[in-house]
């Protein structure tokens, strides 16, 4: 033993980390963890993490193992220290929300270690997907039923009163009553467990976000419109509190970092998370979840470059996974990949956006008939991946402007291709096309399976309207109806993700009011936009081009800065980087006495005209092949 702890002491001292025994619990066998310089860096020990190590580190892992396996000195304690290493691993999984990898190393804990009570807990705890609004009560039942007969029988098995308590608290979860109720006692059940352990992390997370959980986090509510949610709530101030609290000691903890960023998800308090959002990326590696949830807070800050790089790793994760374990790849990460392909849009990075197709539309093929057709499209089934697809297409056309791809089309997933095909209509003079697209809009508005999407459709149906009567040359008629839907939309809850609707009602009003001349009400529809979704690129462009129409010289010159800020790294035929540096280039240097504001006035107002009007033809040669792409794969609903 001395000899073995001599060896790892030199090897520790030269790699800069170091040992730690301690005895978790009531366990008789110690736990082993290697950290860095900076003690949050911590890592458990097992024997095949130790055969996978490399260099310096590797001879610390299997060291460190040996040394632990000495001072078990027994099957039991060797299976006790296997056990608990699988179920840290294990809630580590379920604080990233990675259930399927928590599910299955809770499973090898208890299978180690058939006498670890909280490895059947976290199992049980893995059925339960908080802010997902998905449970498997049964599932969740039988793993409880796996530790002992009955309630009482489980809890006989608890170690410590912190067991006994979050064993007792999902015994309430997963036990009689409607969901309602079941989850209001398990909030109830972890806040006593929490007050009794003030100073526990997982704890003290799990708490925060059972509450987390009793609240809105969608556009309308769960079911009832009149919930204000989580944004400047009482509940989102208790929440914050406690998780600050775990992460002023633990300031690397996986739970607390992740649940904060879901609590400050929303645009007014997104800035008191970046902190834990940029450090959360740092400890999320290999959870694809956990890698996207940056991005929450990155787009609400609009800060697309790092939004597009926490999406880009959190995609490629769930490719690497998926094929590791060779999984189907439909089980690849495509909500991190939507996203992606709309950050890459606010760069100007149009290729790329539309490569994000190509990466989910062949899967959605693979998994043949999907039962929904032109006939079938108002009563058709849901299917998630050919929505996900289809908005991707229809968030492609409208971020772009690439009426052509969609202006004939009359098949589609879900309601945002169903819209993108009506306002492409209706962009390319198809009015009677786009006038049976919005009938089938108004009749998606009311309908109970579109849920949450209801309040947005409805403004969608309004916006398709507006550009009807705008094509038909009645103006005041479109105008107004699209300010009522831009006041629709502002009345929504904080938006939480995507933009829904898929085009900011005010942000269409601003660009209607640009294209018939009135740029001063322009102006303040645009800012209201980028309230909600911060520097949003077209937002940016149309607040530019009012505040040029207008003699804002001073404010077009800034919005034209941020735009190219945006698209520093935008596909080289982007028309608007080009306007954005000419009106720079004519600001900069003025002529002493000359006033220039008519002649950038003038011209913005003209770039206007042709840049909305003409980007179908100026467009349409880098775009004839991705129209026959898109319409070979499109589906109907």
């Amino acid at each position: 033993m001395e000899l073995i702890a001599g060896i790892l002491g030199r090897v520790v001292a030269q790699c800069n980390i170091s040992v730690k025994v301690f005895f978790p619990g009531n366990q008789s066998a110690p736990s082993f963890w290697i950290a860095g310089q900076d003690d949050n860096d911590v890592m458990a020990v097992t024997q095949p993490q130790a055969r996978q190590g490399r260099g310096r580190r590797a001879v610390g892992w299997g060291l460190a193992a040996a040394l632990g396996l000495a001072l078990s000195g027994g099957q039991d304690e060797r299976r006790a220290a296997s056990g608990d290493t699988a179920f840290r691993s294990g809630l580590t999984a379920l604080h990233n929300f990675e259930y399927e990898q928590a599910n299955e190393a809770f499973r090898e804990a208890r299978r180690a270690d058939p006498t670890l009570v909280l490895a059947y807990w976290g199992e049980a705890l893995t059925y339960y997907q908080t802010l997902w609004r998905n449970e498997n009560v049964e599932a969740a039942r039988r793993a409880l039923a796996a530790l002992g007969g009955s309630p009482g029988a489980r809890a006989a098995k608890a170690r410590n009163p912190r067991e006994k308590g979050l064993l007792g608290a999902v015994e309430l979860l997963f036990g009689e009553g409607d969901a309602a109720t079941r989850h209001r006692r398990y909030v109830d059940a972890m806040a006593k467990v929490a007050a009794e352990n003030p100073d526990d992390p997982d704890v003290v997370s799990l708490y925060g976000l059972a509450l987390l959980g009793t609240t809105s986090r969608s556009l309308i509510g769960f079911g009832d419109a009149r919930d204000p949610g989580l944004a400047g709530s009482e509940l989102q101030k208790q929440v914050a509190t406690l998780l600050n609290h775990v992460l002023l000691p633990h300031p690397r903890h996986p739970g607390a970092l992740h649940y904060l960023l879901h609590t400050y998800d929303d645009p007014e308090h997104a800035p008191l998370a970046l902190e834990a959002a940029r450090t959360y990326a740092s400890v999320a590696q290999g959870a694809s979840h956990a890698l996207h949830m940056p991005a929450h807070i990155f787009l609400q800050l609009g800060l697309w470059h790092d939004a597009a790089s926490s999406d880009q790793a959190a995609y490629d994760e769930s490719d690497e996974w998926v094929q590791h374990q060779k999984l189907p790849l439909a089980l690849r990460n495509y909500h991190a990949l939507s996203w992606l392909q709309y950050e890459l849009l606010q760069l100007g990075r149009y290729a790329a956006a539309h490569a994000t197709i190509d990466q989910i539309e062949p899967v959605v093929k693979d998994m043949g008939p999907t039962g929904i057709g032109a006939a079938q499209a108002d009563h058709g089934p849901h299917q998630p991946l050919l929505s996900d697809l289809s908005s991707m297409r229809a968030r492609f056309v409208i971020e772009a402007r690439r009426w052509d791809l969609m202006a004939t089309a009359n098949t589609f997933g879900n309601v945002n291709e169903l819209f993108a095909i009506g306002i492409s209509a209706a962009r390319t003079g198809n009015v009677p096309a786009a006038r049976t697209v919005r009938e089938r809009l108004a009749a998606r508005t009311t309908a109970p399976e579109e849920g949450d999407m209801r309040p947005a459709i409805a403004i969608m149906e309004r916006e398709l309207s507006a550009l009807i009567e705008l094509a038909s040359g009645r103006t005041d008629e479109a105008v107004g109806l699209l300010e009522t839907a831009a006041q629709a939309e502002l009345n929504l809850p904080p938006p939480l993700g995507l933009p829904a609707p898929i085009k900011p009602a005010p942000e269409l009003l601003g660009e209607v009011l640009l294209e018939v001349g009135r740029p001063g009400g322009a102006a303040p529809q645009f800012e209201s936009v980028l309230k909600r979704h911060a520097n949003r690129s077209l937002s940016v462009l149309g607040r530019a081009r009012a505040a040029a129409a207008t003699g804002d010289t001073a404010t077009a010159r800034r919005r034209y800065q941020e735009l190219l800020a945006n698209y520093d790294r935008a596909d080289a035929d982007i028309a608007e980087v080009q306007e954005a540096r000419a009106a720079l280039a004519a600001t900069a240097t003025p002529t002493p006495g000359t006033n220039i504001v008519p002649w950038i006035s003038a011209g913005v107002v003209l770039g206007v005209f042709v840049l909305w009007w003409g980007s179908r033809g100026s467009r349409r040669t880098r775009g004839s092949q991705l129209k026959k792409k898109t319409k070979a794969g499109r589906r109907g609903s």
